[in-house]
């Protein structure tokens, strides 16, 4: 009789081989190196933008953007001409745990960042970042929140006062994910599961921050800093091999990462570029429209006084850091979509979305192009963007229209984008006081383990590969939507591969409050997300 199989998937966010291969060589992650020399190991490719929104949504899907529909933490919806967050619901293809349910799988999915609101499977969803607050509304099902989160009270999605020092921010981090990891293994003894995934947040959040004190050859580094620092990816190695153990001999582990990182060299705004060249307005100019917009939300009239402030005090700043904006109304309630032409969402990649009529958004979209290229590309003084292209070009299979940007800028090497379209200068070197903070790069990481997997193997692989690669392992079929492929080269004895075609609804957005979207604005922001 063929032995029950399982699989166990640890998400470490942005976690890169920049870090690990040294951490493991030097013994601070022994867990991850038997792992990884007992099994396959390599890059892991993340999707265009490699952002943590639409990256956690391909994982969960095996589709890229153009068919999840995700390609930032919001999202622009026409119809209604309004700027609002992404949720699990705006997610347009199945995910793993939809699939592995309806193939008779339980599945546990603690912290992933777009699975709230979740959905209704056999088994167990606690979500992760954009969720604006745990509880029985937002946890399936609600019986799972009452035994597993309410009794912790120290269980964070991320924390809402992060610390500034290595040593404090540090700190806070590991009390942060050894919180998380209580839930986990009460999880993973207590649940009769098939598939079960964690994520692990604050590796994402540490390394935008303290990049300084992890790269010897960032500015502001120093080896009392990097001591600081390697604990907690001591106690994130720890927590590895405890989940293995639970998990039990007979657990295929994936260890991944959405993306990897690198220094971070320049803020980009092409919102300000946006305004600068008259593409973008904001509510308040002219006044009127800031009025309006006052009267049709109740929380900007707070606000107003507070933004014009602040906005007069940054448009004449040369070097805002991201980190620091927290007490900013969001760019979804300061943008004056019915006079702006176009804007940009994104903070690893411009999203840009184009107004007007589909014969005027395609000329705008060609000038726009050509505009930036000249200004912000390879041939510029400031050569921040390495390609535009138009949305339907770098996602050629789109099924998602709807939400489809008009181009999408794709980034140089250590460029981060900041949305707020305030500010002088479109493009700043970025400048914490002497300390290099961290960004992204497409490249994460992989590393499988497990019965009939393969002994110290390479193995390159995309982020959409990973689901296609489970279905086919657990003998289910892969819906033929599915853009990732099966990484056979990974098994002893590659799995038989079927396809089928799956009939499935479109996006059902969550339709956060107001209220509920800027309470997860405020966490993204605190991690320096926004």
């Amino acid at each position: 009789m063929e032995k029950r199989k399982r699989v166990l998937i640890i998400g470490l966010d942005g976690f890169t081989w920049r870090l690990g291969r040294g951490f493991m060589s030097e013994g601070f992650m022994p867990h991850l190196a038997q792992l990884a020399e007992g099994g396959c190991c390599g890059n892991l490719k993340s999707v265009i933008p490699p952002e943590t929104s639409p990256a956690w949504s391909s994982f969960q899907t095996g589709c890229r953007p153009g068919k999840t529909g995700v390609f930032a933490f919001h999202t622009y919806d026409r119809n209604r001409n309004k700027v609002r967050l992404n949720s699990f619901g705006d997610i347009a293809a199945p995910s793993i745990w939809e699939l592995a349910d309806r193939a008779g799988r339980k599945v546990v999915s603690l912290n992933m960042p777009v699975s709230s609101p979740p959905p209704k499977v056999d088994g167990i969803i606690i979500p992760g970042l954009l969720c604006p607050k745990l509880s029985t509304a937002t946890v399936h099902p609600p019986s799972a929140y009452k035994k597993y989160i309410k009794p912790h009270k120290d269980y964070l999605i991320v924390n809402k006062d992060p610390k500034e020092t290595a040593g404090e921010f540090t700190t806070q981090a590991i009390a942060t994910e050894r919180a998380r990891m209580r839930v986990a293994i009460e999880l993973i003894k207590d649940i009769d599961w098939d598939i079960f995934c964690v994520q692990i947040q604050s590796s994402d959040a540490l390394q935008h921050r303290l990049w300084w004190a992890l790269d010897a050859s960032a500015r502001g580094y120093c080896d009392k800093n990097r001591a600081e620092a390697l604990t907690f990816y001591k106690f994130c190695d720890s927590a590895l091999g405890r989940l293995v153990e639970a998990a039990g001999p007979g657990a295929v582990t994936f260890v991944i990462s959405d993306h990897g990182f690198c220094k971070l060299e320049y803020n980009l705004s092409i919102n300000v570029w946006l305004r600068k060249n008259g593409y973008l307005k904001l509510l308040d100019e002219p006044v009127d429209a800031w009025s309006r917009a006052k009267s049709r939300v109740k929380p900007l009239k707070s606000a107003a006084k507070l933004y014009g402030n602040i906005r007069k005090a940054l448009q004449g700043a040369g070097n805002t850091p991201p980190y620091f904006q927290q007490d900013l109304v969001h760019i979804r309630r300061i943008i004056d979509l019915d006079n702006t032409k176009a804007f940009c969402l994104g903070g690893m990649g411009g999203i840009i979305y184009i107004n007007g009529t589909p014969a005027e958004r395609a000329d705008l979209s060609k000038k726009l192009a050509d505009e930036l290229s000249r200004d912000l590309g390879p041939g510029s003084s400031t050569p921040v963007i390495d390609r535009i292209r138009p949305g339907v070009e770098v996602y050629p299979d789109a099924t998602a229209v709807e939400s489809l940007p008009d181009l999408v800028a794709e980034f140089a090497h250590g460029v981060v984008g900041v949305i707020y379209p305030l500010g002088s200068s479109a493009v700043q070197e970025a400048d914490f006081d002497g300390k290099q903070h961290g960004t992204h790069e497409p490249e994460g990481i992989i590393v499988m383990n497990g019965p009939g997997i393969k002994n110290n193997q390479k193995l390159n692989g995309d982020l959409v590969d990973i689901v296609p690669t489970i279905l086919a392992y657990f003998g289910i079929a892969v819906p033929r939507h599915i853009d990732g492929k099966v990484l056979s080269g990974a098994f002893v004895e590659p799995p038989r591969v079927n396809y089928v075609d799956l009939d499935f609804g479109g996006p059902s957005p969550a339709g956060y409050s107001d209220a509920e979207q800027t309470e997860v604005e405020k966490n993204l922001t605190d991690l320096g997300y926004l």
